[in-house]
């Protein structure tokens, strides 16, 4: 019961996440010929695989130690705790936390962790300590799980960038009236039902059976909590990061490309953030500290970027220079 309900929970946070606060836009130049909705759609599809694995191939290493990502979600603690401008907005968000987190525990104990005694009860006082280390390690992987995708965390990120000197770029993003753009595909094609529906059913077919893993994996005692946050470091990276990408007006093409070209950073930050996240009760400090990191990273990246945009090609190239 606790884990269908956290995984419906996540996925409705995770819609909400994907496709709100954005305006949607009509895909442009939607294919139409024969040849286009047959061997050009998987030409196209192998191009942007091709791409995004060239991106993650140059860049990994680099962007996973010299960026300095890991240090973030860590200096985030301490600028959580040496100002009282975060107290209210970190408050609210562990006042959530600790009922969703005693929610998600009484379900657990009432169904789960009675075959964990079962199962664990040949070991004396050993497997009734392992048993329940894990009934409170992976209630609190449930409940984390739920929490990234409420994005309540939101305002620390602003907090965070007005107090650091940023307070120009918030407000003119805030007070801009377009929202970032989503593409989407409309119904009446050929294209949406010969390529774009089944394509996006594969894909969410594979992403169904990847959770399935992951979520077997975090049933090992003890380590399975630790191992589930460690796998999916990027995607919680990802969830830290949006708010930056959002407030930057990227799409939804140019954040996914920044998620494939930036990926070892994501993986950098991912991982410590993850990390700091398994404790019980600890999580509920450290999923506000870890958006007061990303903060604190985006500010970096605004200090070094470029007046000069720079596309995904030209990146490429300046990453196999410095490599």
């Amino acid at each position: 019961m606790s884990f269908t309900g956290s995984l419906v929970l996540s996925g409705i946070g995770g819609l909400v996440f994907k496709y709100g606060g954005q305006q949607s836009e009509k895909e442009k130049d939607i294919p139409t010929g024969f040849r286009d909705l047959t061997l050009g759609f998987l030409e196209a599809k192998g191009k942007i695989i091709r791409e995004r694995s060239e991106a993650v191939t140059v860049n990994f290493w680099r962007e996973l130690v010299q960026t300095g990502a890991y240090q973030y979600p860590l200096r985030g603690i301490s600028e959580l705790f040496s100002s009282g401008v975060y107290f209210f907005s970190s408050a609210k968000c562990f006042g959530f936390y600790l009922v969703l987190y005693l929610t998600i525990a009484l379900l657990y104990f009432l169904t789960i962790l009675p075959m964990y005694l079962a199962c664990f009860a040949f070991l004396g006082p050993l497997g009734l300590a392992v048993a329940y280390v894990q009934f409170l390690l992976q209630s609190n992987m449930l409940t984390m799980m739920v929490m990234r995708t409420t994005q309540l965390n939101n305002p620390l990120f602003d907090e965070c960038l007005e107090r650091n000197g940023k307070e120009a770029f918030v407000k003119a993003a805030l007070q801009k009236p377009t929202l970032p753009v989503r593409f989407y595909v409309p119904f009446n094609t050929y294209y949406f039902w010969f390529n774009y529906l089944p394509w996006r059913i594969a894909i969410y077919t594979i992403s169904f059976f990847s959770i399935v893993a992951l979520l077997s994996i975090s049933f090992i005692p003890i380590a399975g909590p630790i191992m589930f946050n460690a796998l999916i470091s990027p995607f919680i990276a990802r969830i830290y990061f949006s708010r930056f990408l959002r407030l930057k007006k990227l799409d939804n093409k140019q954040r996914n490309d920044e998620f494939y070209l930036n990926f070892g950073t994501y993986v950098s930050f991912g991982f410590v953030a993850g990390q700091l996240e398994v404790l019980p009760f600890v999580s509920g400090f450290t999923y506000s500290s870890n958006m007061v990191g990303s903060g604190l990273f985006a500010i970096k990246t605004l200090d070094s970027e470029s007046l000069i945009p720079v596309n995904l090609e030209s990146r490429l190239e300046n990453a196999r220079t410095f490599s």
